[in-house]
């Protein structure tokens, strides 16, 4: 709960820093939110802990090589990127060094800017990534002899490599997810997409965040849908980038297209209020009907609290006044997940 609150909090910054203040507020009110985000922040797992120090790992990485960001703040910056894959790491194994590292490269291959290397701070970077990261590692590898294999190979190689964990699912499995788990900014994030890759694409040497934030997004996204072992909350991650891009677009979108973009959200609404009763029908010997029917004035309340919040949304937008629409629809949307 302490992290998801905080990665609210910390996609602000970037935010600011990038596309100004009314794109930072945008992403925090898009993340805090997002159907999927809300939902995980409430759930005793590792996914959201990983997901806010891989968000610290970005963030700092985006501010730390941001055109215009002195030697000082450069420095500073990739200190705490380099610290905060060492929290990646010890939330959840290689991911935390891996996904960034790769995101990297990729982004170095793509724009062509080798130069960025230069600013990564490497000799000072990983002595406190592996200050943070080996002690405990360490420890508890002397204490328990079997740890190493378990946790590197068993849990990290064997878990992307194989079926051994019995979660074989489709490999668009996370296409739907991420769909319904963005709500209520479904649209939204399509053309903030299409836009990163479009908009971004400044003179050789100058820094793309848009461009890195997108390559964050798909090279993830791709990683989990090709491993072998899937579950909902590993996709968790690319929420905090996705947001940023989208509040990115929100704060220079205008009211008629904000519109034309919320209008799914009605038939979405009015959906889950009229099916809500056919819930009962997942019912089955380890989990009894009786259950399900108790879920059923409660997704019929979150149902009504969407469609509320979307006609709100749209008076708003069509008078192109977008904060007050944004901001409605985002409380409206926390107040569902809830």
């Amino acid at each position: 709960a302490l992290t998801g609150f905080l990665g609210i909090l910390l996609v602000y910054a970037p935010g600011t820093r990038l596309f100004g203040r009314e794109a930072g507020l945008m992403a925090a009110l898009v993340l805090g939110s997002s159907f999927l985000y809300v939902m995980l922040g409430h759930i005793n797992i590792l996914d959201m802990g990983v997901t806010f120090f891989m968000e610290l790992t970005l963030a700092a990485m985006l501010l730390a090589q941001r055109d215009g960001a002195s030697t000082r703040e450069n420095r500073n910056w990739m200190y705490i990127c380099w610290a905060a894959m060492g929290l990646s790491m010890l939330s959840k194994g290689l991911m935390g060094i891996a996904l960034p590292g790769t995101v990297l490269l990729l982004y170095s291959l793509i724009q062509r800017d080798w130069a960025l290397w230069k600013r990564l701070h490497l000799g000072v970077g990983l002595l406190i990534f592996t200050a943070v990261a080996a002690p405990w590692l360490i420890t508890v590898s002397i204490d328990n002899p079997e740890f190493p294999w378990f946790f590197f190979v068993h849990e990290q190689i064997l878990r992307f490599l194989t079926t051994i964990h019995g979660r074989v699912h489709p490999w668009y499995t996370f296409f739907p997810v991420v769909m319904l788990g963005i709500l209520p900014w479904l649209f939204p994030m399509f053309q903030s997409l299409w836009r990163a890759w479009r908009s971004d694409a400044p003179a050789r040497g100058q820094f793309a965040p848009r461009r890195m934030l997108l390559i964050w997004i798909v090279f993830i996204f791709v990683f989990f849908s090709k491993s072998d072992s899937k579950l909902v909350p590993y996709i968790l991650p690319i929420f905090p980038a996705l947001a940023l891009l989208i509040g990115d677009l929100l704060s220079r979108i205008s009211g008629k297209t904000l519109f034309r973009q919320l209008l799914i959200m009605v038939p979405i609404a009015l959906a889950a209020l009229v099916f809500a009763p056919m819930s009962v029908r997942a019912g089955s010997a380890e989990v009894p009907a009786a259950l399900y029917a108790n879920f059923v004035p409660w997704i019929q309340a979150a149902a009504i609290s969407w469609l509320v919040g979307t006609l709100l949304a749209l008076w708003f937008s069509y008078r192109n006044q977008v904060r007050p629409a944004v901001i409605v629809l985002a409380l409206a949307s926390m107040l569902t997940a809830q």
